[in-house]
């Protein structure tokens, strides 16, 4: 199953599950599983979202781990394991074990009568299929989000946010080619037709060919024992069937965002964004009402009604009735093979929810109730960065970075797994000493690594800034501001200082903190008793023009470089507070490439670099490039194209395209980090100028969450 709202006004909300066949297991990859919780029981692991889940004959439940891109299976005995996806959000894998495989935000599941597992692989644009041996491949999409390649290959054809799969009884595939407003179909001989929807996202065609029909953005698909697919068409708020015949006709739904009917014709009853359908035996449809947090029943004579939630959203525990439980937001549903229970993807309480048909019982099987954000826990290229800032490299080599619009600061590992390093994702600033993943952050932008295995990270607090300080234990205290814009403060304790925009900060070798307020003209600096004060006074204040020091970088004499971009120069600050320009003519555009440096214009220079051979890089936001100043004085590209975008990675750096990248780190082999701003991603450039992505991926933040977000939507794919 899938996400994501398309009608003009939207609440953007998320979850959903899987279950299938047994699988074979195929070999470990080179990622551990250990912080997936595999091996653990289901109920003990932290889901964060699902979106897709279906369950085999055998009874063991498969669900769509979208926020580990991953595809995990859950026991008889109530043991979960990962049969599919080694995390990283993008393709490959196809023709080998698909623990291997790269998935990127899978949906909707369905297994065949052979046991072979079909998944939906929303953000790949594909449907793939892993065989009982644990072989994956791909079986419709080309990857490429369009409409085209009817009566061909179906690998041949574009699809555009598959978000679910359906399998008939001669085993031809249906997909809900969400974006695409149709329902496609892969026969055996693997031709793929549209069975569904004239591709316009509208509401008509009941009564006749569903393939004159109009759909809203199709979710789940079900089928009956009697040959009848029944379609979530969340856009138009109504649960469609298609009989064997072709016909198209509404079930469920008047097209209203309501919750009203039940007791009545469910024609006439209201839904809310409906995500998923099932059926049991019975004849009974159960509908994931999902803005409604219900699930609602319609059985054999039409009537609709409650069958799971109370409409509130809070978790009041399990074991109750279904219809005293809570949802938030129920996401994808299946009925057990041995048509007993109803598994429930309850997608923001983070749980799997079983109801028992004869008693009416609820118990969570999968699901400790807690979320990870964003990919955390899983290797860094399958999460998602939301206006990543400030970065450093520490001792250990791992990478620090600020996720500012996430409120935390996270860790990319040597291993490229990514975690929280601090805060708890709440926008707020708490000033209380203790555990930094247990301390609030107000949009934290810009770190620096101290001397002693310890971090520095600015961030906002009050109408002004604050820095705190992290010490190798993760104990986090507060170290200087007060809460107050303003440039007062130089002479005292630096925690009853001003501050009004700061854009860098930098530790010296001898323990000194470097601030660059781009709103005051002087450099500041902190002292190892707490005093802050102004660097070079006097010789700074001589300088000509409107100085706004906007980057710094120390070097290991203490010699101190700063990044001005009121005046597009960069000046050096030698320890016995000597001030030279050493880059930069003043002209507010960027040339003088390969040139000296003197006479180059750099048309805004923000954060700096020193390499371990002691060149000074320069990031430039505004022009979308990294230069570095050599050993001889020239100015020499290194990075970006000066054209905004994305492309590049596995290429020359120099050829490849930035969006406003913001800051710059080395790790002691010479690794150039980047946080790719525009674009929500960690770079790396190597030590022989190649690009590539190391975290992140093309999604930005909130669309990815899951949980609940009022925005306007207006023609969105």
């Amino acid at each position: 199953m899938q996400k994501l709202t398309y009608f003009r006004k939207l609440i953007i909300v998320i979850g959903v599950l899987a279950f299938g066949a047994p699988l074979k297991a195929s070999s470990e990859n080179q990622f551990s599983h250990k912080n997936l919780g595999d091996g653990q029981k289901a109920t003990s692991v932290i889901f964060t979202l699902v979106d897709g889940i279906t369950a085999d004959p055998n009874g063991n439940i498969y669900i769509s781990h979208r926020s580990q891109n991953r595809i995990r299976k859950i026991d008889q005995n109530g043991i979960i394991s990962t049969i599919a996806g080694n995390g990283h959000a993008t393709f490959s894998g196809d023709g080998g074990p698909a623990k291997n495989a790269s998935l990127n935000f899978p949906a909707g599941l369905a297994f065949d009568s052979a046991g072979n597992l079909y998944v939906a692989d929303r953000n790949n644009h594909r449907i793939r299929k892993i065989d009982s041996n644990g072989i994956i491949t791909t079986i419709a999409g080309n990857g490429v989000p369009n409409y085209t390649g009817d009566n061909i290959n179906a690998t041949e054809s574009s699809l555009h946010f598959p978000s679910d799969v359906a399998i008939d009884k001669l085993g031809q595939i249906y997909i809900s080619d969400r974006s695409n407003n149709r329902i496609r179909k892969v026969n055996t001989k693997g031709i793929i037709t549209t069975y569904a929807g004239m591709g316009v996202a509208s509401y008509g065609g009941d009564f006749g060919p569903a393939d004159e029909a109009f759909l809203k953005f199709p979710f789940g698909l079900a089928f009956d024992n009697q040959g009848n697919l029944f379609v979530a068409d969340r856009g138009n708020n109504r649960i469609r069937k298609i009989d064997p015949d072709g016909t198209i006709y509404t079930v469920a739904g008047t097209g209203l965002f309501a919750i009203r009917g039940d007791y009545g014709p469910a024609k006439q009853g209201d839904l809310a964004f409906p995500t998923d359908v099932t059926t049991d035996n019975k004849g009974n449809i159960y509908i994931a009402d999902r803005n409604n947090n219900r699930v609602r029943k319609v059985d054999p004579d039409g009537i609709i009604t409650t069958f799971m939630g109370t409409g509130l959203t809070h978790y009041n525990g399990d074991q109750g009735v279904a219809s005293q439980s809570n949802l938030h937001l129920p996401f994808s549903l299946t009925v057990t093979p041995d048509q007993k229970s109803l598994l429930v993807v309850d997608r923001s309480h983070f749980r799997i929810r079983k109801v028992d048909f004869l008693s009416g019982r609820v118990k969570t099987i999968a699901g400790n109730g807690k979320s990870l954000m964003k990919g955390d826990g899983g290797p860094a290229l399958g999460a998602t960065l939301e206006g990543p800032s400030g970065i450093a490299i520490n001792d250990s080599g791992a990478i620090i970075f600020a996720d500012q619009m996430q409120n935390r600061l996270r860790k990319i590992d040597i291993n490229k797994n990514i975690y929280a390093f601090a805060g708890t994702g709440k926008a707020s600033q708490s000033g209380t000493p203790g555990l930094a993943l247990e301390t609030p952050l107000l949009r934290p932008n810009f770190v620096a690594k101290g001397n002693k295995g310890d971090i520095y990270a600015v961030g906002r607090n009050g109408n002004g800034w604050s820095i705190v300080h992290i010490n190798s234990e993760g104990q986090i205290k507060p170290f200087a501001g007060n809460a107050l814009a303003g440039t007062n403060g130089d002479g005292g304790q630096a925690l009853d200082a001003s501050f009004i925009a700061i854009r860098a900060i930098a530790v010296g070798p001898s323990g000194k903190l470097y601030i660059a307020d781009r709103s005051n003209r002087f450099v500041r600096k902190i002292d190892a008793n707490g005093i802050i004060s102004k660097v070079a006074e006097k010789a700074w204040d001589e300088l000509p023009g409107d100085i706004h020091p906007n980057g710094l970088a120390v070097d290991s004499k203490g010699n101190l470089f700063v990044s001005d971009s009121g005046v597009g120069k960069i000046y050096k600050i030698s320890s016995n507070n000597k001030v030279e320009i050493i880059a930069g003519n003043g002209d507010f555009v960027d040339h003088g490439d390969n040139g000296p440096a003197l006479s180059a214009g750099i048309r805004s220079p923000g954060a700096l670099a020193l390499s371990p051979d002691n060149e000074l890089y320069i990031c430039e936001q505004q022009t979308h490039r990294i230069r570095k100043i050599d050993k001889t004085g020239q100015i020499i590209p290194v990075a970006g194209t000066g054209e905004n975008g994305f492309s590049g990675d596995g290429g020359p750096a120099v050829n490849a395209q930035f969006q406003n990248p913001l800051d710059i780190a080395f790790d002691s082999f010479g690794n150039l980090y980047v946080t790719d701003r525009g674009n929500n991603r960690i770079r790396k450039i190597d030590s022989q100028g190649i690009v590539t992505t190391i975290a992140g991926i093309n999604n930005f933040g909130y669309l990815q969450d899951g949980l609940e977000v009022n925005l306007i939507v207006h023609n969105f794919p």
